[in-house]
């Protein structure tokens, strides 16, 4: 039985991520595509900030995070394991449990921000 994600869990994970997949290099990356990976990669690093319980600025737009966070598994295929790699493949899927464990708890903030 797989373990239950955390925050500290997903957070780790997400910054496995970033690594795994080159998201910090802009060389890696199509020049057309970059501008995406860059904010999912931002996203991503605030997620991580705030999952570990730092706080988030004012002006940081979590909603807008989320929102963006949301957008990455399907733009980048997570739930298919016929693009990744069978070995790759399990450590994409707790990734992709992890974004979304993400994307909800910045939305869970987000809503107890704005009452």
């Amino acid at each position: 039985m797989p373990e239950q994600m955390d925050p500290i869990k997903a957070a780790r994970l997400l910054e496995r991520w970033i690594s795994f997949y080159g998201m910090d290099d802009k060389d890696a990356w199509p020049r057309e595509d970059y501008p995406f990976v860059k904010q999912s990669c931002e996203a991503m690093r605030l997620a991580i900030e705030l999952l570990r319980g730092n706080k988030a600025s004012a002006d940081v737009d979590v909603k807008r995070a989320a929102a963006q966070l949301g957008k990455w598994p399907k733009v980048h295929s997570m739930d298919d394991p016929e693009y990744w790699e069978s070995e790759d493949f399990p450590f994409v899927q707790n990734t992709l449990e992890a974004i979304r464990f993400a994307a909800s708890f910045l939305r869970e903030m987000q809503a107890s921000r704005s009452s």
